[in-house]
């Protein structure tokens, strides 16, 4: 009997941490703290500053040098210019094997909502990067940073969208090194001073907001007899990753 009513409380519990609100909310929670604390010079300033330093101390010594290299490529691969690329590709490699305009749609909802969201950001808040002294003319802001963003976005949407009918052990692996390639992307722009950290967690936010709003409104622009079921193994898979382990 315990365990009979136990059971039922703890699947409960599990529900609640896997709510769309909650996968909504906490990224958009994180995203909202971290634009007020660089509006209003917040103590998260003095965070970043301490972070940069230490990271130029590490950058400085010689026994930390071989991590350019790999850190510039990293930085290359994440041109947002790319990664629109990939996911572009991604999305009609999808669509021709599915015979299905959803994995398209998806895939330009998440563009679009990229640039109604980082750009207008970035030059609102308008926060230099680290090491400047003044923003160029038409430049835009560091915050959110959009390599981060749009890196974030289009690789984990294009993974999500390619491997949505794989077996789930292939599925949760290959949503695993989406995942380490976003963390990679954020330490290479911090590690080549291009960033602030809180720059690159707002990056990852405003992503995790994007993505979820993209396989949503994706599944219903292109809604079919096979899509318009809830719950289809790409929004799976990407709830699975926000959760984390376990």
């Amino acid at each position: 009997m315990d365990q009979a009513r136990v059971a039922p409380a703890a699947t409960r519990r599990v529900s609640r941490w896997r709510s769309p609100w909650v996968l909504f909310g906490v990224p958009a929670l994180i995203f909202v703290l971290l634009t007020v604390n660089v509006l209003a010079s917040g103590p998260l300033i003095g965070t970043d500053q301490r972070i940069r330093t230490f990271v130029q101390s590490r950058w400085s010594s010689a026994g930390w040098h071989w991590l350019d290299a790999p850190a510039r490529l990293v930085v290359t691969l994440a041109n947002p210019d790319d990664a629109v690329l990939v996911l572009a590709a991604a999305a009609l490699v999808v669509s021709a094997w599915r015979w299905s305009l959803r994995p398209l749609l998806t895939a330009a909802v998440a563009v679009v909502l990229l640039v109604v969201t980082v750009i207008p950001a970035k030059i609102l808040i308008g926060r230099l990067a680290p090491g400047q002294i003044h923003r160029a003319p038409g430049a835009m802001g560091a915050f959110p940073s959009g390599h981060t963003t749009t890196s974030s976005v289009c690789y984990v949407v294009a993974v999500l969208l390619l491997v949505a009918y794989l077996p789930a052990r292939i599925r949760r692996g290959a949503v695993a090194m989406a995942l380490a390639w976003c963390l990679c992307v954020g330490a290479a722009l911090v590690w080549r001073n291009l960033h602030w950290c809180t720059d690159v967690v707002a990056g990852w936010a405003l992503a995790s907001i994007i993505i979820q709003l993209a396989l949503r409104l994706g599944r219903g622009a292109g809604r079919s007899s096979a899509a318009s079921r809830p719950g289809t193994a790409s929004e799976r898979d990407y709830q699975a990753a926000a959760r984390g382990p376990g």
